[in-house]
């Protein structure tokens, strides 16, 4: 018997040759669709988780401060641990926090910031009233029905005047004499020390919030120098481990959804004006009828109290690169900027189109402003 000829041994090389190029060929388009389904499908889930965490936390905002007077608040003062917010003549470096349901920042030719606000006292939304004037910022709440607060660790009131208010934290309640206490102390690190504060004090018939464990949400995209990675990050002003702990100030943001690229938001305002984004057969202010979205952010009660809802619009970008169709062809995923129906996305340095972009947007109507009692 003779072993296989030179010529049988190029056939057998060639025949395998062939046979891995398929096999290789097979296995990159499919590779290819692997990728394009798997980026696809991660940026639909992010999108709209990033879409619904948003929304859920919007249709909260405004709970127990939708009061027209409180609305009219454009900064709340405030204190924590030593420091803070910006009282007239002081510069203070805690935030300064706007007392409504929601306030957009406009990001320009970047990403819009979204902030949530609202109490969390269940037992009382409506406000009371001081029955004595303060004589001191440090000075017992007098009002005329302490029923419904409480001293639970880290409940907070809103005090309101004139296009003023302070927020302060509940150290005790004394329902027979109708008095709230608000002493400083380790366990209430929101109320300034002793005399020296300087946040107000309230003259009688100024009006007193049951604020609760607040809660402030800013939601914003997160950019770091190379643009990458671009995610939806939560900053949760006062977070507790548990409602017997006095909630922290945590300016902190975590990451909350990956590969968010863009986040922008316009307000649903009933003013009355026409500006082509309502279609309506009238435009009448304060129907209960959204006429317009813009986002311009209100300057006093009266802007405020037309807010009915907000319209955001989220851009999902997929985690892998789209390969070209074609080796060598430039990328083709992407030819034009995502819209929404307040525009195109926008992102500093522009959208890359070697990625796959979903899109989610909703209006969210504010619930508490459109059921609010004053």
């Amino acid at each position: 018997m003779t072993g296989m000829s030179l010529m049988e041994i190029l056939i057998a090389m060639a025949i395998g040759l062939i046979g891995i190029v398929v096999i290789t060929q097979t296995y990159l388009v499919n590779e290819s669709y692997k990728r394009s389904t798997t980026s696809a499908g991660g940026a639909q889930t992010n999108g709209a988780l990033a879409l619904f965490t948003i929304e859920r936390d919007a249709r909260m905002g405004g709970w127990g401060i939708t009061w027209a007077s409180a609305l009219g608040c454009s900064s709340i003062q405030w204190h924590y641990d030593g420091v803070y917010s910006n009282p007239p003549d002081a510069g203070g470096t805690l935030p300064a926090l706007t007392v409504a349901p929601v306030v957009i920042t406009d990001g320009g030719a970047g990403p819009d910031t979204v902030q949530v606000m609202y109490g969390t006292g269940n037992e009382r939304v409506i406000p009371a009233t001081l029955t004595k004037t303060m004589p001191s910022p440090s000075a017992e709440l007098e009002i005329d029905n302490p029923q419904g607060f409480s001293d639970d660790p880290g409940d907070l009131l809103l005090l309101v005047q004139a296009g003023n208010c302070s927020m302060t934290q509940v150290t005790q309640v004394q329902p027979s004499a109708g008095k709230i206490q608000h002493n400083p102390g380790v366990s209430a690190p929101y109320n300034p020390p002793g005399g020296g504060s300087l946040l107000p004090a309230y003259t009688a018939g100024a009006e007193v919030f049951n604020f609760g464990r607040p809660i402030v949400n800013i939601y914003s995209i997160a950019l770091n120098a190379a643009l990458e990675p671009r995610a939806l990050q939560l900053t949760s002003l006062f977070t507790a481990p548990s409602s017997t702990v006095v909630a922290t100030y945590t300016p902190t943001p975590i990451t909350i959804v990956e590969h968010i690229v863009d986040l922008q938001a316009e307000y649903g305002k009933d003013n009355g004006v026409n500006n082509g984004t309502v279609a309506a057969a009238i435009y009448t202010a304060n129907d209960g009828i959204v006429d317009s979205y813009d986002n311009v952010t209100p300057v006093n009660g009266v802007e405020w109290q037309q807010v009915l809802s907000v319209r955001i619009g989220v851009l999902a970008r997929s985690e892998h690169f789209v390969k070209p169709e074609n080796p060598g062809d430039p990328c083709s995923a992407t030819t034009a900027a995502p819209s929404w129906s307040g525009g195109n996305f926008s992102v500093p340095g522009g959208i890359p189109s070697c990625y796959g972009y979903r899109v989610f947007e909703t209006v969210v109507p504010i619930r508490n402003m459109i059921w609010r009692q004053g």
